[in-house]
């Protein structure tokens, strides 16, 4: 398995979820910010079109609806399954900024799905 958030982990992961059947009719355009990777602080947009992630890579994006910050440690703390996206949004380990209504109840069926694929 590649290094969680490296250049080949977007690589690989970006088609994987791209393929994913749609999970609801939700659109957004997602900003993530997490700290202290091994390669220092890693910026990453996701954008939902239609229930499905038609975009995730490295980067920045201009007015995004949804900012999420957290250290590597805490990504992988969701990304592995050993705490779910809404226990770290309520526990405040995510920092959302933004459409929280769209971030923690729309996002969440895309979410789920995202995470069941990456786990495999």
């Amino acid at each position: 398995m590649t290094l969680p958030l490296s250049a080949e982990w977007f690589a690989t992961t970006a088609p994987l979820l791209g393929g994913l059947n749609s999970a609801g009719s939700v659109d957004a355009l997602m900003q993530y910010v997490v700290a202290s990777t091994p390669e220092g602080k890693v910026t990453f947009h996701v954008v939902v079109a239609g229930g499905v992630v038609t975009e995730l890579a490295p980067g920045k994006v201009d007015a995004p609806d949804i900012v999420v910050s957290c250290t590597y440690e805490q990504f992988l703390d969701v990304l592995e399954g050993r705490k779910t996206a809404d226990v770290a949004f309520m526990d405040a380990s995510w920092k959302v900024e933004g459409d929280h209504k769209r971030w923690l109840i729309d996002l969440r069926p895309v979410r789920e799905a995202a995470l069941a694929a990456l786990s495999v």
